[in-house]
């Protein structure tokens, strides 16, 4: 080797001993010194290690939410240039003005606001309008609830002329990324549908969405791949952290599904001690599992659900994720079964 070659390996190592560390040292920066000795930004990070991870979740959930917005956004412009070409192209079909195929096919069939409509909002906004008399606000009520049908009406007939004329969107529905694997699921993972459900064991929402997942699962077998991701609502359901990790527990020794189903038919009975029983009656080994849900072993894992449901702008359980499409609260299995329906001709196979 020449001495050149020497020379700059020499440099070599000592250019990588001083940035190995120089990048120590901003790993480690002391942010104080107490007796001598430095206090580092990784000591003062670790403490604060709960809290940091709760920023970034939030931090994370403003990201999605803008997100969502900004869809939002260029959705319901899009929607207003279709109903606009729509319209323009089928005044001109009939040799009208658009003025005129409005009045025709809007005004004149719109329903008339009844009495028990007028009623009815005159009771839900009885403060908000101190309590005036009826009659004294009676117009202005008949003016609002005459927008409203007329928006409807309006909906309506652009819908008829969507299909009439035919409308492609490519605009792609807002989906937000939430992990699944190493979480509890149902069905295989080629479905062409997953569903990522957050939900609450002590939440009775989440109870009442049981049929319609039911539903779900016997209606499109392997199509559907469903995720089950912790979400207690702590602040209202004491019980449901201590119920989320049992499931955990025994998710340990393969019966995951079997305590979930037990745990929703028996949402009164959720103290430790009424878990531990559920798990006996499961013939679980219960040795293992007392000792799973005493040491709360899966605690973090638990606030670490809690923490990637707060960042996909879960607020209230059930919340599902259809293909990373968001739908919160028990709904009736169609509204679900629309978005699982589109989502099969976008995926077909």
């Amino acid at each position: 080797m020449s001495v050149a070659s020497r020379r700059g390996l020499a440099v070599l190592a000592v250019v990588l001993f001083i940035n190995s560390v120089a990048l120590a040292q901003s790993e480690s920066t002391p942010l104080a010194i107490v007796n001598g000795a430095p206090v580092t930004e990784d000591d003062v990070r670790e403490i604060a290690a709960s809290e940091l991870d709760a920023l970034e979740a939030k931090k994370r959930q403003f990201e999605t939410t803008t997100r969502g917005e900004e869809y939002d956004i260029l959705q319901t412009a899009l929607d207003g240039l279709i109903a606009e070409r729509l319209l323009t192209a089928e005044a001109a079909k009939r040799g009208i003005s658009q003025e005129e195929l409005l009045n025709l096919e809007v005004d004149q069939k719109k329903a008339a606001p009844t009495e028990a409509e007028i009623q009815n909002i005159y009771n839900m906004n009885a403060q908000r309008l101190n309590n005036a008399p009826l009659e004294s606000v009676r117009s202005q009520i008949v003016t609002f609830l005459d927008e409203q049908k007329f928006d409807e009406a309006l909906d309506s007939f652009v819908a008829s002329l969507r299909t009439e004329y035919g409308v492609e969107s490519m605009l792609e529905p807002f989906r937000v990324a939430v992990e699944t694997e190493g979480h509890p699921f149902r069905g295989p993972d080629e479905a062409q549908v997953t569903i990522v459900e957050f939900s609450d064991f002590e939440c009775p929402f989440c109870r009442r969405a049981l049929p319609a997942f039911d539903q779900i699962k016997e209606e499109y077998g392997d199509r559907i791949r469903l995720v089950f991701r912790q979400f207690p609502l702590n602040n209202i359901h004491p019980r449901a952290q201590k119920a989320a990790e049992a499931s955990l527990c025994a998710m340990d020794q393969g019966e995951f599904w079997t305590m979930h189903d037990l745990l929703f038919s028996e949402p009164v009975e959720l103290e430790p001690a009424s878990l531990k029983a559920k798990a006996a009656t499961l013939e679980l080994d219960t040795i293992t599992f007392n000792a799973c849900l005493d040491s709360s072993k899966y605690a973090a894992r638990v606030a670490s659900d809690i923490r990637d449901g707060t960042a996909a702008g879960v607020t209230g359980t059930p919340t599902l994720f259809i293909n990373g499409r968001a739908i919160t609260g028990a709904q009736p299995f169609e509204t679900y079964q629309e978005i699982i329906e589109d989502e099969l001709r976008r995926n077909p196979r």
